[in-house]
């Protein structure tokens, strides 16, 4: 819809509509902010996650060697 085409529509209704109309719409507003800011907050928290992980070797020994100068 066109912004003149909601004024048109709002100009036949009480104050108390206009106001539930306003309230709706700052609601819908309010929720997308926290919808947009949480996954933001995830984002950052948890940067890998959705990442594709492969190893190359699971079940292989890491660092053996290392384990040799210990000795």
């Amino acid at each position: 819809m066109i912004d003149s085409e909601i004024l048109k529509k709002l100009q036949g209704t009480s104050i108390e509509e206009r106001i539930l109309v306003i309230e709706a719409i700052l609601q819908t507003v309010k929720n997308d902010m926290a919808l947009t800011s949480s996954q933001l907050l995830c984002a950052e928290e948890h940067p890998l996650k959705g990442k594709v992980i492969h190893y190359d070797a699971p079940y292989e020994s890491v660092a053996q060697e290392d384990w040799e100068t210990l000795k």
